[in-house]
């Protein structure tokens, strides 16, 4: 009987490499598709326009990370939703980056649905992935019990705060230049899985300098946004939102927004016990290369804008409870509902970024094809599907290798895989 249960439950874990899998012929497909219709504009003036929208709850909410902890207590500073629109002849493209742990799926479902009224073409989600925001925004039994119990008045105001955000940055647009800058600050971050092991260790700062002579910032970093002690029940956008305001407090910039770049692996290094002052010279060390490559680096006129996303297969789901033991697809599906992941590419000129649905490491960022211009790969692009981490780790017994790695050995391998596929075809243009 008891072998009957486990067998109804359980089943053994799929190492069929993945380039047998039919997950990754539909996806080879996919890209013919993606590559058929990709064609980005063409122009000699490309305008920017930004915005931003506090989020944060007119009541206390679930507070999401670090397990079930209720919701919180008090703020300690404001959430908010940043946005920024590029426009280059008949494209317009909102990059929009949230103060919470990840993209609300239905948050970015609602708002693709509601671009055609704002004359806006396509969106690029990101977040900050802060453990000290607030969840309640997705369905489903698994999710709730990680995010709280669903609450649709949230959902609604986060819909309507983005759009307005994206609606004030394209009414703001003016012709800008773009600059790019990666920074080496290995000093700042640790590999979570591999203790002295190596890291991502880039800085990435995409500017806009704008013919009113405003300056917009928009940073990334693979360190998680786990700075604040994780026993805290206060509101906040951890270090990402200190950074961000020292950036906007200097005279140099007008405005800042950042995203989580490849945060899976990676964790912010922090020599001594947690203070809120030594959370603010942690950020300072990031903003002041940011703001010392300001009159370093070259403005350039940016004459092409693309942007592609691309349904992602992933197979069947494989929820791991030990070496070489998962849960039946069937009773994932039942806890966690349906997961539509895709990957979600923006080329501005020369510099392309890469959108992933799940905390992508920072240790697959050396795979990733940038032979021909900088990428910039960011994560939680509207829908999660665990940790995308490379196959190598898979045999540790880690959290992120076993219970957050939803969909087997391979899944970073051969994501990283899809992504140098369609960064072949975007760098064509």
């Amino acid at each position: 009987m008891i072998l009957v249960t486990l067998l109804l439950f359980f089943q053994r874990v799929d190492r069929i490499p993945y380039t047998e899998q039919n997950y990754f012929q539909q996806a080879q497909e996919l890209i013919e598709e993606a590559r058929d219709r990709y064609q980005p504009t063409q122009s000699s003036l490309l305008e920017v326009g930004w915005s931003r929208m506090n989020i944060t709850p007119e009541q206390p909410a679930h507070l999401m990370g670090y397990g079930w902890k209720g919701d919180y207590e008090e703020v300690h500073d404001s959430l908010w939703v940043r946005t920024i629109v590029l426009q280059l002849d008949t494209l317009s493209v909102g990059i929009v980056a949230y103060d919470l742990m990840l993209t609300p799926p239905d948050v970015a479902q609602r708002v693709r649905d509601t671009l055609a009224l704002l004359s806006i073409d396509q969106v690029y989600f990101s977040a900050i992935h802060t453990h000290h925001g607030y969840g309640s925004w997705v369905r489903g039994l698994g999710r709730e019990v990680i995010a709280g119990r669903y609450q649709p008045h949230l959902v609604q105001q986060l819909v309507d705060q983005t759009t307005q955000a994206l609606a004030q940055a394209q009414q703001q647009v003016l012709p800008a230049q773009v600059g790019y800058t990666e920074i080496n600050l290995d000093s700042l971050v640790n590999n979570r899985l591999v203790k002295d092991g190596k890291v991502e260790p880039y800085l990435r700062a995409l500017f806009f300098q704008r013919e009113d002579s405003s300056l917009g910032v928009f940073s990334s970093f693979s360190a998680h946004a786990t700075f604040l002690d994780h026993k805290s029940q206060q509101l906040s956008a951890d270090y990402p939102g200190e950074l961000l305001r020292q950036l906007e407090l200097t005279p140099s910039v007008d405005f800042a927004l950042f995203a989580a770049g490849a945060v899976g692996s990676h964790s912010p290094y922090q020599p001594k016990p947690f203070s809120y002052p030594s959370l603010q010279q942690y950020s300072s060390h990031l903003a002041t290369p940011i703001l010392e490559a300001i009159d370093q680096i070259a403005f350039d006129s940016v004459t092409q804008l693309g942007f592609s996303e691309i349904e992602l297969p992933v197979g069947e789901p494989q929820l791991r409870i030990a070496k070489n033991w998962r849960v039946r697809p069937f009773w994932f599906r039942q806890i966690m509902g349906k997961l539509s992941p895709s990957l979600t590419f923006l080329q501005i000129g020369n510099i392309t970024l890469v959108g992933t649905p799940g905390d992508f490491s920072g240790l697959l960022y050396e795979k990733v094809n940038a032979d021909r211009g900088p990428v910039m790969v960011t994560s939680f692009n509207g829908e999660y599907i665990g940790y995308i981490i490379p196959s190598a780790y898979y045999r540790l017994d880690h959290r992120e290798t076993r219970s957050i790695n939803w969909f087997g050995p391979y899944t970073g391998d051969y994501i990283t895989d899809i992504i140098n596929q369609n960064l072949e075809y975007i760098r064509k243009y």
